[in-house]
């Protein structure tokens, strides 16, 4: 699964996107959390998203792999643009539901600075 950072369900900019790969990508089906373990340029990562950021990603809000896997390019998009949770040294990035919203205020805000 390749991304060059592609939209989900209208959330990007031509500002936000960063291109990135993702190498794999699951949901622990006992907590509903992801993993995606994610390259950006020469740099690799693991990002976790937790069950709440899960939920708050679209409505109506669901934990489940399908929802998980239909926004993983939104979640390595939040990570790219800076707002997630760093972890460990830097090389595992927490994504919540916080980050999820702060992602979500930043991608409007650059809507209706160019007016779009």
């Amino acid at each position: 699964m390749a991304g060059s950072g592609s939209c989900n369900a209208g959330f990007c900019s031509k500002e936000m996107k960063v291109q990135h790969d993702v190498v794999t990508a699951s949901l622990n089906a006992r907590d509903k959390s992801g993993r995606i373990d994610v390259r950006f340029g020469a740099g690799m990562k693991t990002v976790v998203v937790s069950r709440r950021a899960l939920l708050s990603i679209a409505s109506p809000p669901r934990a489940t792999e399908v929802r998980f896997f239909q926004y993983v390019d939104a979640f390595c998009e939040i990570v790219a643009s800076g707002l997630g949770s760093k972890r460990s040294g830097g090389d595992v990035v927490l994504v919540t539901a916080n980050d999820v919203r702060r992602w979500r205020r930043a991608w409007q805000s650059s809507e209706v600075a160019t007016g779009i």
